[in-house]
């Protein structure tokens, strides 16, 4: 049935009366087409542009058949307005076309150059009649009937399939007749390669004189074999190739058009299926599918034949094979009914071969199986042509679960057999292999995750020791250097006192002299004028008390380098934590002080009533340098920092206020019965949330390439969590300062 049925001459009167206009034309699915007497097309619809693919100027004052649209008729033949060139039924066709007769349901394929592909058409015309009874013009409908074509070929693609029966030339013969009849061909044959010479198996149509047997280079079908390709094969204008020289039939039988496929059996390619044409013929893609279909159907056809004739000639040795094979060979109905289970079947699953015969194969598989091989086996009997491998696990007569690797060969639609033959071999001791390995690698990768997270940690460890050490031979070096200057000190610290009093009794000696001799010697007198008595008499006790002084200050000093090393005391003990503090400052005092550049850093203390904290003092004392050490080098570069600004702006007057003195703070106070809390602050620049975060990493620095190692607070910190279970905590604001908390438990746990 077409898709709507309009009266061709209801729309005939109606455009000649005017009675619809040309609005509601554009506006009917139909394809409405208009033509004067003459043949010339004065008016389309957008229906009919949609189905030729073409725009209304393409169409306007042209005639309604383009040779460039190759039209052909329902049977194939080319449907032409020359009328000495056309074929009989054709030329009826263009006559009644000039005539008063309407046409019905004439069906035509018209190839759209512009889409690449063919619609077929039902085409009505009614002619409109003049006064004076002779043609005015013709009124065409075109309805696409292209699906319905699609459906016929197909139809008649399903009835040849249906009737092949086991005789694979005589099914070629068909296949060949099929694709002949379905392309509309001058006639179709099936020529194959065998022993260096083409053979015509399958013909359709085909001359009475054609020569069954020819060379391979005679023929086109040869370059289609040879390419080996995929696609199909067309050849256009054949009359103007060197073919025509070599294959006489191209002349003899004017053809124009060659169409060929090329036919593969076993993977390699054996012949070719063609069809040929008298005149110029272009496949749609439709016409290229079915080609491959029945090309692939012939290819079918002679595997059938050669596994025909090699079962003939082999049965007694594949029966042998079979028989003693280590493979399970088994022959299953398509419901999966075990029809014949070769000998192996006892090595593989412990069964003999009558146990199983007439079980379901699909009862012994296991249930987690069970769903997903039905499936695909399901889908392996709708397509014959596929192969088919499962892997599953089937159970053993002992009870075991056995793991199968079988291989399905479907030969149904094989007469001598119409079975499935199935190939099981037992792969559990490699399925058991390949998870032991899957285990192992697992363990590896966890091993190798477990030595990579070691090695990191070692050095870490090992970079720590050698700051630990680094440290260390400094003690050693402050400590060794504190005690050699210690001897020295303290003898010329002892001596002062004494050495003041000897000068004091001899100053009190001259002043005698000159009470009982107030008129000396000249000589006497002379020297008294050369050494300046009276000034070397009042500055010779301000030079003992600035020496007592100094020898007291080295003194001091040596006993902080001494406190600060600690060498002496490695074990833990009760410590003064104000004292270790003070010691620490006391060595950074040559940073402190004022110097060119750089202001005085004050030091402001806020001490509380602390009791002695039970901790391994050489230790906290490192843990107060590097945090006072770290607080003066960020004091330092702000400086520098508001040095570089003035620098850049001191031809402009500022308004701003002067910056704040440098300032580190010092606060301690007892937190809890067994804690005390240590807070060491400075003014500085401050640090951002996510330098916070890292300042504790090992390597992580914020100072210039030779300014800091990045173990300082990280080494710090374990001092103070790891060694003595307490917290190192930051707090700081950009802009703002920094301040550090110390906890520290007063005893340390055991």
């Amino acid at each position: 049935m077409l898709p709507l049925q309009l009266d061709p001459q209801r729309i005939a009167l109606a455009h000649r009366d005017n009675t619809l206009s040309e609005e509601l034309f554009q506006e009917l699915p139909l394809g409405i087409l208009v033509m004067e007497a003459q043949g010339e097309i004065r008016f389309v619809n957008q229906a009919t542009l949609n189905l030729l693919g073409l725009s209304e100027s393409q169409l306007l004052g042209q005639t309604p058949v383009d040779p460039d649209w190759h039209i052909i008729q329902e049977n194939g033949k080319p449907f032409q307005l020359k009328l000495q060139s056309v074929p009989v039924r054709a030329k009826h066709t263009l006559m009644l076309l000039v005539s008063r007769q309407p046409l019905r349901n004439l069906v035509l394929g018209v190839y759209r150059p512009t889409i690449g592909d063919r619609v077929w058409l039902s085409v009505n015309t009614e002619p409109t009649l003049g006064l004076d009874g002779s043609v005015e013009r013709i009124i065409c409908t075109l309805s696409d009937i292209t699906n319905l074509k699609v459906e016929k070929k197909l139809s008649k693609l399903h009835e040849c399939f249906l009737s092949l029966d086991s005789d694979p030339d005589e099914n070629i013969n068909r296949l060949t007749a099929l694709a002949g009849e379905i392309l509309g061909g001058t006639w179709a044959v099936y020529n194959r390669l065998n022993q260096g010479l083409f053979w015509s198996i399958g013909q359709w149509q085909t001359p009475p004189n054609y020569i069954h047997v020819g060379e391979p280079k005679n023929y086109i079908c040869n370059e289609v074999i040879q390419r080996g390709t995929h696609e199909v094969f067309v050849m256009q204008d054949l009359q103007n190739t060197p073919y025509a020289q070599s294959n006489s039939d191209i002349v003899t039988y004017q053809l124009q058009t060659y169409v060929g496929k090329v036919v593969r059996c076993g993977g390699e390619s054996i012949g070719a299926l063609s069809v040929v044409y008298q005149n110029p013929f272009i496949l749609s893609e439709a016409d290229k599918k079915l080609m491959g279909i029945i090309a692939a159907a012939i290819g079918v056809e002679e595997e059938h034949k050669r596994e025909a004739t090699v079962w003939a000639q082999n049965e007694a040795k594949w029966r042998s094979l079979i028989q003693t094979s280590s493979n399970l060979i088994t022959i299953l109905e398509a419901n999966g009914t075990i029809k014949y289970a070769s000998p192996a079947i006892r090595s593989v699953l412990g069964y003999k071969p009558k146990e199983l015969i007439g079980q379901n194969l699909f009862e012994s598989i296991h249930p987690d199986d069970r769903v997903n091989i039905e499936k695909d086996f399901q889908g392996f009997l709708k397509n014959p042509t596929t192969d088919l491998s499962l892997e599953f696990r089937f159970r053993h007569q002992d009870g075991s679960w056995r793991y199968i690797e079988s291989t399905y060969s479907n030969l149904l639609m094989d007469s001598p057999v119409t079975r499935i033959v199935v190939n099981f071999r037992d792969v559990t001791e490699r399925k058991l292999a390949e998870t032991a390995i899957r285990q192992s690698e697992a363990q590896l990768r966890d091993k190798a995750a477990q030595l990579e997270h070691a090695l990191h940690e070692l050095q870490e460890t090992q970079t720590q020791l050698i700051q630990t050490e680094k440290m260390s031979s400094l003690g050693l070096l402050v400590a060794g250097i504190a005690h050699e200057i210690n001897n020295p000190v303290s003898f010329i610290y002892g001596n002062i006192p004494h050495a003041t009093q000897y000068t004091q009794d001899l100053l009190h000696l001259i002043d005698l002299y000159r009470e009982q001799y107030p008129h000396p010697a000249p000589t006497i007198q002379a020297q008294e004028e050369a050494i300046d008595l009276g000034f070397l008499s009042e500055d010779l006790p301000k030079l003992m008390n600035s020496m007592q002084m100094g020898a007291e200050r080295i003194r001091q000093i040596v006993l902080s380098l001494r406190n600060f090393s600690r060498l002496d005391k490695a074990a833990r003990e009760p410590v003064d934590v104000h004292q270790g503090i003070d010691n620490t400052l006391l060595l950074l005092q040559h940073r402190l002080k004022a110097k060119a550049g750089h202001p005085k850093i004050e030091i402001v203390k806020e001490y509380g009533e602390l009791p002695l904290v039970e901790c391994y003092a050489g230790q906290m004392n490192q843990v107060f340098m590097n945090i006072l050490s770290n607080a003066i080098d960020a004091l330092e570069e702000l400086n520098v920092e508001r040095l570089e600004v003035e620098g850049l702006n001191n031809n402009v007057q500022s308004a701003q206020e002067p910056p704040a003195t440098p300032c580190i703070q010092i606060r301690t106070q007892v937190k809890d019965d067994n804690t005390v809390l240590i807070r060491i602050a400075d003014n500085g620049p401050g640090m951002t949330a996510q330098v916070q975060q890292q300042i504790f990493d090992p390597f992580f620095t914020t100072k210039s390439v030779g300014q800091g190692t990045g173990l300082g607070l990280s080494i710090s910190y374990q001092i103070i969590v790891d060694k003595h279970g307490g917290q190192l905590k930051c707090c700081s604001t950009p802009t703002e300062g920094t301040e550090f908390w110390i906890e520290l438990p007063i005893t340390l746990p055991q």
